[in-house]
């Protein structure tokens, strides 16, 4: 499985491919596109409605059906999809209507024309008792790997994780929260490299 986040930044030519100078010779170099379609791999396209155009004019063609990729810049090549080649997106804001629009600056309106070459699942949040496992699974998992590297003097103990949490639910700020329940018992060393954790995982509070 292959994941492209579009972020703003990612250029057609990081997504579909780009010619380069090596050794005195032009060389072509594939994009995560076509490498996914040549090698049949699972390609996620994650914040689609992030893409620029010319990314999602290359997936139009790729999704109509019987689809293939013409690369134009490699003398019109066309890339035919390996039978395992997969696609999927991600986006926050779907379609001209969405309710979620003004919570995404920058997101582009993605056209029915286009929504009308996938199928759209809407997925909700996680139920709380998820979203619990997940905090545990993930911020405390990566805090006890760095303790098991020696890297944490302390370790992140089941107590300190729900008390911490519980703190969460009165500030509703988890850096707030971390304040007594985490950092204050550990060296300014350990609680810097926590924090960095938190904050992989969970945003700062506006």
């Amino acid at each position: 499985m292959l994941r492209a986040n579009m972020n703003g930044q990612t250029t057609a030519g990081d997504f579909v491919g780009f010619r380069t100078v090596k050794g005195g010779a032009t060389l072509w170099v594939d994009g995560v596109l076509p490498m996914a379609i040549r090698e049949g791999y699972w390609l996620i396209v994650d914040e689609i409605d992030f893409a620029e155009p010319s990314i999602l004019t290359a997936l139009t063609a790729v999704l109509e059906p019987h689809g293939r990729l013409v690369l134009k810049e490699k003398g019109n090549e066309i890339v035919a999809p390996h039978p395992d080649f997969r696609l999927f997106a991600t986006a926050n804001a779907v379609g001209t209507m969405s309710q979620f629009r003004h919570l995404y600056k920058g997101a582009n309106l993605m056209n029915e024309a286009f929504l009308d070459r996938w199928r759209v699942y809407l997925l909700d949040y996680l139920t709380p008792a998820e979203e619990a496992d997940v905090l545990v699974r993930t911020l405390a998992a990566d805090c006890r790997a760095a303790f098991a590297r020696e890297d944490l003097a302390s370790t992140f103990s089941t107590r300190r994780l729900l008390d911490w949490a519980e703190l969460m639910l009165r500030t509703g700020d988890p850096e707030r929260a971390a304040g007594p329940a985490i950092y204050a018992k550990i060296s300014p060393e350990d609680a810097a490299l926590i924090r960095g954790i938190v904050r992989h995982h969970i945003a700062p509070a506006a």
